[in-house]
């Protein structure tokens, strides 16, 4: 913050950096890193979706959001954490099929 004095008038510059940051929404939770899926588990396309029963599927909601610099996530709640995503300047689903063959790949 700068301030500047005159005779008749104080100034007050403020200046506010943002940062971007990446959030992941899988199920119930919120996290700054991804959750582990193998990348060949990973449906690319509406067709790659629609081959696989939906049961065997999972989204993972990404969500692009700008922060000021001195954001901390440790320190939010999680309803604050939901609203910062609900109000996120763009959202990004993605979709894993989580198993193959009968076997477990998560």
């Amino acid at each position: 913050m700068f301030i500047y004095k005159t005779d008749f008038l104080i100034i007050t510059l403020t200046l506010e950096i943002m940062k971007t940051i990446h959030l992941f929404q899988f199920k119930n939770s919120i996290s700054r890193k991804p959750p582990f899926f193998k990348e060949e588990c990973r449906l690319d396309n509406l067709n790659d979706l629609m081959a696989y029963d939906l049961m065997n599927t999972e989204k993972v909601t990404e969500f692009i959001i700008e922060v000021h610099d001195d954001f901390i996530f440790e320190d939010m709640t999680r309803e604050d954490l939901l609203s910062m995503c609900n109000n996120a300047k763009e959202m990004i689903e993605h979709y894993f099929v989580t198993t193959m063959n009968d076997y477990d790949v998560i």
